[in-house]
């Protein structure tokens, strides 16, 4: 095998590699809200008032290993922009959102009924960790409204429906800060008012069409990238790295 070969096949297995990153980023994003809801529907459960309330159920390990998965994931995102300002950014962003992701899965709500305690319960107390729980989501949500708000429409690839694909990426942004601040609007609401709402569990309807919005905006993003490379063999490796050599497509 000559080293040009070699060199060309060393470079689509990085594309292969990068790909996947994302995909599995938005797969991720599909997975953890439908998979709560479905146990919860197999096992005739009542549907928990927020995503991290299951952390107190059976799926407990579920959520902690979706969320850990979505932080190694988020950290490893190298980025994809021919401006090395936007990779910084994008790297940045990611391994924000990754550690955002784990202090999500190891800090927990404060139980209301279990007396046992977590590491991080034990260490700081329930309430410290519950305020450093929600502390971490807002983090998170805003990360990833920041990637679709900023970071992937300034790295939109050019082509027929990029126009469309920026509306999508900020609409999905849109929709991400929406929901955080109609989380926040609810923690000061009348408990009256919680709780003649509470019945139809808002808090975890709002964090799925947020994770929802954000696994759209990753699998648009993964999907455009595999077509582009399909219509272009040559573009062989997506500039990852400020220094990189190969050619990639502009940024609009």
């Amino acid at each position: 095998m000559s080293r040009t070969t070699r060199d060309t096949h060393a470079s689509h297995q990085l594309v292969a590699s990068f790909l996947t990153n994302g995909r599995v980023i938005g797969w991720l994003g599909f997975f953890l809200p439908a998979s709560l809801l479905v146990w919860s529907l197999l096992t005739g459960s009542s549907i928990r008032g927020s995503l991290s309330e299951y952390y107190y159920t059976p799926v407990r390990d579920l959520l902690v290993g979706t969320l850990c998965a979505m932080a190694v994931f988020l950290w490893s995102y190298r980025g994809f922009s021919h401006r090395s300002d936007d990779l910084v950014a994008d790297r940045r962003t990611g391994k924000v959102a990754g550690v955002a992701a784990v202090v999500i899965a190891f800090s927990p709500l404060r139980p209301r009924q279990d007396d046992r305690c977590t590491l991080v319960q034990c260490m700081i107390g329930s309430e410290a960790a519950d305020v450093v729980h929600a502390i971490a989501a807002v983090v998170f949500f805003v990360s990833l409204a920041l990637f679709s708000l900023v970071l992937l429409p300034r790295s939109a690839i050019p082509g027929p429906r990029q126009r469309a694909r920026i509306w999508l990426y900020r609409a999905c942004g849109t929709i991400i800060l929406l929901a955080v601040l109609s989380i926040v609007v609810w923690k000061y609401l009348p408990p009256e008012t919680i709780f003649a709402l509470g019945h139809y569990k808002p808090i975890f309807w709002i964090e799925t069409v947020a994770i929802w919005a954000y696994a759209t905006a990753w699998t648009v993003r993964g999907r455009t990238l595999e077509a582009l490379l399909a219509r272009n063999p040559e573009i062989n490796e997506p500039r990852t790295d400020s220094l990189a050599a190969a050619p990639t497509p502009a940024a609009p």
